[in-house]
Parts: structure tokens; C-alpha cells; sequence
């Protein structure tokens, strides 16, 4: 295999033009002269696929030591004169997610697989 100095120049440059991705796709020493690439088709780049976190369901939801998916209840930011000490109490604890298909599309929401 002869090693082709023009793809050792191009090698070169894209290191150092901080493109390590497309260099590690042009091969060391290859029989063709132009060393196995094209320049006509990209170079493929391969990606895990992640989702997003959602922001608004990561702040609303937290995942307890146990695993389970955390919530607090609704009800206690505002007219709280009229409700009685005990109630207000009760909502100010925190309730755990019921439904397993409901937890499964928190998890995915919030990131935590």
C-alpha cells in the first residue's frame, strides 16, 4: 500500500482545523489514489439520538432515591385562608406519580431513563 502525501496534507490540515470527525474518515495507507475518499459524498457521521429534556417537567418532577417519580400537590399557592390547618399540611407533602404509563412518559420527559 502506498501511502498518498496528498491525503497526509489533508489529514494534517483537518486535524487542525479542529475536524477530527471527517479526519478519522480518510484512511492511512490505501491502494486508490486518493487514499479511499471522496470528496463528492460526505462524510458519515454517526449519532447517538437523544430527546430533549423538558424543562418545565424537569422542575416539576423529581426522581425519589427509590426510583420512583416524585409530584407536588396543587392547591397551596393561593386561598389558603379558608382551608383548614390539616389540609393545607397534607398538601404541602409531596405525592408519589400513580400509573405506570404515566411514570414512563415522566421518566422520558425528564431524562432519566
Amino acid at each position: 500500500f502506498v501511502v498518498d502525501p496528498m491525503m497526509s496534507l489533508l489529514r494534517r490540515w483537518l486535524v487542525s482545523s479542529r475536524l477530527p470527525w471527517l479526519s478519522s474518515n480518510i484512511p492511512a495507507s490505501s491502494p486508490s489514489p486518493f487514499g479511499g475518499f471522496s470528496f463528492f459524498s460526505p462524510p458519515q457521521i454517526r449519532c447517538k439520538s437523544i430527546l430533549k429534556t423538558n424543562k418545565s417537567a424537569a422542575k416539576r418532577f423529581r426522581v425519589r432515591g427509590s426510583g420512583s417519580i416524585k409530584r407536588n400537590k396543587a392547591g397551596k399557592s393561593h386561598n389558603t385562608g379558608y382551608k383548614t390547618r390539616g389540609r393545607v399540611n397534607r398538601l404541602s407533602s409531596s405525592a408519589p406519580i400513580s400509573g405506570k404509563g404515566i411514570e414512563q412518559r415522566m421518566r422520558r420527559l425528564i431524562g432519566h431513563y
